[in-house]
């Protein structure tokens, strides 16, 4: 990182440190207006939204697209706003008093903990994905058998130096132990971090849904009706390795707040055969969709 970054990142830290102080309600609120007024009035990407929409569900009338889209806009505008009350929550009680996120399983992987496993997470774009830093200090019904310095979010560097660091203290800010923590690692960095780690029982969390980084992970799946390049590095990755992989869904409940739930897919990815887990994948994150359309980053370019 350079000094220019560090020095941004530090005047951002400093000016949006007072509002991640502000009431979670507060910021859902502000969050969804800015996100109607984004979608609405700035029309920010709406064509590229309205097309992936209409692309994905075929059999939506005109109105119900617009309805599912709006909602969209709200919901987006709701991830920026709770991604910033997220930075305020250095103190993890702050995360458990709120009940923003609450992990409904976590029994699913500390049953891999308990047989010596290492564990992949294959996640995606639905909920907030900026929270998967306070993911040991959410409600659930036992304790994360996998404590917070073996959890590791695999993460795409942003192209602003300035965004990137911030992003990067932001995610961070429930861990308690931020001197020795390394868990925010770059995708390109991956691979070296894990075989660094290969003694130690971890879980590791990627987003696998976007548009693949380069062509050496560019694989053909068919999802949501139509044929899609995906990236399949953690297949390969937990297969090499012979980790466990598990689902994680992230879905939106009626008062804004979320829940995380594991779906187990296998307990030693070497011995599955290969694109039954990146297959799988897709088929979940598919159902997930299909239950709430509105709940996922539309305004990438998922179909290039």
């Amino acid at each position: 990182m350079d000094k220019t970054g560090k020095i941004g990142s530090t005047v951002l830290h400093v000016l949006t440190w007072p509002l991640s102080r502000l009431p979670l309600g507060f910021h859902r609120a502000c969050g969804r207006f800015i996100g109607r007024l984004a979608g609405r009035v700035v029309s920010y990407r709406r064509d590229v939204v309205m097309t992936n929409l209409a692309r994905c569900f075929p059999g939506m009338r005109y109105d119900e697209l617009t309805a599912t889209c709006n909602r969209f806009y709200a919901h987006l505008g709701k991830v920026f706003t709770e991604a910033l009350w997220f930075g305020g929550c250095t103190d993890p009680q702050r995360l458990v008093r709120s009940r923003i996120v609450t992990l409904t399983n976590p029994e699913v992987v500390n049953r891999l903990h308990e047989l010596g496993r290492s564990v992949i997470v294959l996640s995606s774009h639905c909920g907030n994905w900026e929270l998967y830093g306070g993911i040991v200090s959410y409600p659930r019904p036992e304790r994360l058998a996998y404590p917070e310095n073996d959890i590791c979010v695999v993460y795409r560097r942003q192209s602003s130096p300035v965004w990137d660091s911030f992003l990067s203290r932001n995610r961070i800010a429930p861990v308690v132990d931020k001197g020795h923590y390394d868990g925010m690692v770059e995708s390109f960095s991956i691979m070296r971090y894990v075989l660094k780690h290969r003694g130690t029982q971890k879980m590791y969390i990627f987003l696998n849904d976007q548009y693949p980084y380069t062509a050496k992970s560019k694989v053909g799946v068919r999802f949501m009706g139509q044929d899609t390049w995906a990236m399949d590095a953690a297949e390969h990755l937990a297969r090499r390795m012979g980790f466990a992989v598990v689902y994680l869904s992230f879905r939106e409940k009626d008062d804004g707040s979320y829940e995380m739930s594991f779906t187990p897919l296998c307990d030693d990815a070497s011995a599955v055969p290969e694109g039954e887990i990146f297959h799988r994948y897709f088929e979940l994150l598919e159902q997930d969709l299909r239950l709430q359309p509105w709940n996922y980053l539309w305004t990438h370019k998922r179909w290039k």
